[in-house]
């Protein structure tokens, strides 16, 4: 009975012990898996970014063509298309002609896009997501620096404050961090992917 006893018990601790193991090994796995995933959403989101801002001001006739109607979002006084149509900490529109038609509306390519950072979706998760005109881009979104999505420097490469003006941009500093919550109850708060670039404007 005795021998029953400790053999017992000697099989529970090493059961325990195994389940610990097994159980960190686990959630370690769930936690890598979540952050590849989000990471690789968030880098595929970041190049499209990248894109855009390098494409931002190349004008297929070699000038800015005057704005029609459709061209002018917000319907003031400018009378050309804008490199830099607008820009905060948390906001960036650009446009570009890349067809050389004279218009900076094209829906194919995409000649007129702004970034955005505004609150969730009903298919958009998260407290703050990422949209690109309109439509969810990045879920689960995070500024990492005082709550500012973009920077902006001028030529000499002094920063320009959270609302520059947009002729003296020269590049554009994103940086934004995607998470979610940790899948390991014990640990409890999130994951959390960062990812960060600069981009010169070519014109």
């Amino acid at each position: 009975m005795v021998e029953s006893l400790v053999s017992l018990l000697l099989g529970t601790v090493m059961i325990t012990g195994l389940y610990g193991f097994y159980r960190s090994e686990l959630f370690h796995h769930l936690t890598q898996e979540a952050k590849t995933t989000t990471l690789e959403d968030a880098r595929g989101a970041l190049d499209i970014i990248v894109q855009d801002l390098r494409n931002a001001g190349s004008w297929g006739t070699g000038t800015a063509p005057p704005e029609s109607g459709s061209d002018d979002p917000d319907g003031d006084a400018d009378s050309i298309c804008n490199r830099v149509y607008a820009a905060t900490a948390t906001m960036i529109h650009v446009q570009m002609d890349l067809n050389g038609n004279g218009n900076c509306n094209d829906v194919e390519p995409r000649e007129s896009i702004r970034y955005e950072l505004t609150g969730p979706t009903s298919t958009c998760s998260g407290s703050k997501i990422m949209r690109r005109n309109g439509d969810c881009l990045i879920a689960n979104v995070a500024t990492v620096t005082d709550g500012k999505l973009f920077r902006y420097y001028d030529s000499a490469g002094a920063e320009l404050g959270d609302t520059p003006s947009p002729e003296a941009i020269k590049r554009v500093r994103v940086a934004f961090a995607v998470q979610l919550k940790d899948p390991d109850p014990a640990r409890g708060g999130n994951v959390r992917s960062t990812l960060s670039t600069s981009v010169e404007f070519r014109n």
